[in-house]
């Protein structure tokens, strides 16, 4: 399986806001809301989110993780002088568990490990992902009602 990760276009708005979706179906789909209600709420969420990751990290790096030609996921890093922060990973239902992910945050890591510095991420404490961030080292720094903030030495 070849992993890559490509520069993200605006052509590629479509595909992300699908990976978004799919982050949040299961729970959205707890609701009981139409679909076009669920539709309206992911745009209005995605959207937010987006111009959140945009002024939080104007230094990240922005990519779509490819397996092949098939677009899989969405990869959000940001290096800076004293860490590397794994903003967010994403990979559709359908690819989890193929060791995309794994294969992704170990490469971050052995960057991390070339230049000695840590990596940290944040992850709902409710996040499946955190089994795997475990299993790969990172420990549990601190937290909060929502989230968990974990680091990598």
């Amino acid at each position: 399986m070849k992993i890559e990760l490509k520069s993200i276009t605006k052509e590629d708005e479509a595909f992300l806001f699908e990976i978004y979706a799919s982050t949040r179906n299961q729970e959205i789909d707890s609701w009981g809301w139409s679909a076009e209600q669920k539709k309206l709420f992911l745009e209005m969420q995605w959207r937010a989110q987006q111009a959140s990751y945009h002024q939080q990290f104007p230094g990240a790096s922005h990519s779509i993780i490819a397996v092949g030609e098939q677009y899989v996921g969405r990869l959000l890093t940001e290096e800076l002088s004293d860490y590397h922060h794994l903003i967010d990973i994403s990979i559709l239902p359908s690819y989890q568990g193929k060791g995309i992910g794994t294969f992704l945050i170990t490469q971050l890591q052995q960057k991390a490990r070339e230049e000695n510095k840590p990596v940290i991420l944040q992850v709902f404490h409710t996040n499946p992902a955190k089994n795997l961030y475990e299993r790969l080292g990172f420990q549990i720094s601190s937290a909060d009602e929502i989230y968990l903030k974990m680091t990598w030495q």
